[in-house]
Order: structure tokens, then C-alpha cells, then sequence
């Protein structure tokens, strides 16, 4: 048996880089992928990826700055199986860097709000919505996607760097669920 048969894995970002990745390989285990991203000719092109090897695999046009497109997210996730209904995994990974500026003070508010707006309250709405989806059936595991940058920074991004940092790994003590980050190089 795969290790995420029967599973049903939801991933922010799924349209490109690690999201994609991310979402193939959760297909390729056997979990039913539902995919959230707001590029949708990137997003459905991960669905065809998925489907022509035979996983399952669904999307949605999801901007995670809008707290009404991640809580229909998530309603979608919880009728992609039939017989499921229930999320199991999330991966939140959409993220972006924003503009590359010399120095901090070359950052502008509109450059602050963007990145902190998707990288931030992007991941908060998705575990405020995912989180009690995931303990109306026991549990579940989220993962939220970090960066090196949040680590050691890097310069010329500064915000993406601080957004990074430990993005909303909040304690959430419940049983059942676990929530972690990933911070890939």
C-alpha cells in the first residue's frame, strides 16, 4: 500500500517549483492531490501532470491573500473524495519574494504588504481553515513551507527573509494533528 492511499493532501502553490513537486509526489503515493494556486493554466497543468500518470488530482483557483478563496479551498478539498470527505495533509507553500531592492529602506509599503500578505496571512488562513476541517475527522499534518532566507537572510530581500522565518509553526495542541515547517535550501 502507498503511504498517502486513500489520503486527501491539499497544496498551496501547486503550480510550479517545490508546490509542484510536492503535489506530484503526494499523487504518486496515492493520496487524491487538491491543488490551490492562483495562476490557473500552471495550476491545471500540475492536474494534467498528475492525471496523465494516473494519480488524482484536482484544482482550484486560490489566492491565499483572501480569506474566502482559501475557506472554498478547503470546502473543495473536503469533497474531492466521494467516500473521504476529509482533508489529511496540507502543504502550505504558496509564497513569493517580491521586488529585489538594494536595502531595506529601498523596499516600498506596497512591496511589504505583498510579501507579507501571501507569505504570512497566506499561511495563517490556511490553518485557520484547515486546522478544524482536520479535527472533525480525527486530525491531520500540516506543513508550512519556510525558506534558508528565514534562517540566515539574505540580502537585497529582506522581507521575503523575515517573512520566512518560522512561518506560523503555532503550537496547536491537539490530538491527533501535528504542524511543522519545511525549510528547503
Amino acid at each position: 500500500m502507498k503511504e498517502f492511499e486513500g489520503k486527501v493532501a491539499l497544496v498551496t502553490g501547486g503550480g510550479s517549483g517545490i508546490g509542484r513537486a510536492t503535489a506530484v509526489a503526494f499523487a504518486r503515493e496515492g493520496a487524491h492531490v487538491v491543488i490551490g494556486n492562483r495562476n490557473v493554466e500552471r495550476g491545471e497543468e500540475t492536474v494534467s501532470m498528475i492525471r496523465e500518470t494516473g494519480g488524482n488530482a484536482r484544482f482550484q483557483r486560490t489566492d491565499v491573500m483572501v480569506a474566502a478563496d482559501v475557506e472554498a479551498l478547503i470546502e473543495h478539498a473536503m469533497k474531492t473524495c466521494k467516500t473521504c470527505g476529509r482533508l489529511d495533509v496540507a502543504f502550505n507553500n504558496a509564497g513569493i519574494e517580491g521586488e529585489v531592492k538594494p536595502t531595506v529602506i529601498d523596499d516600498t509599503e506596497a512591496n511589504f504588504d505583498a510579501v507579507m500578505d501571501v507569505n504570512v496571512k497566506g499561511v495563517w488562513l490556511s490553518m485557520k481553515y484547515e486546522i478544524p476541517q482536520m479535527l472533525k475527522t480525527g486530525g491531520g499534518a500540516i506543513v508550512n513551507c519556510s525558506s534558508v532566507a528565514g534562517v540566515i537572510g539574505f540580502s537585497r530581500i529582506g522581507l521575503y527573509s523575515a517573512s520566512k522565518l518560522k512561518p506560523l509553526h503555532w503550537n496547536f495542541p491537539r490530538k491527533g494533528f501535528a504542524s511543522t515547517q519545511s525549510t528547503p535550501q
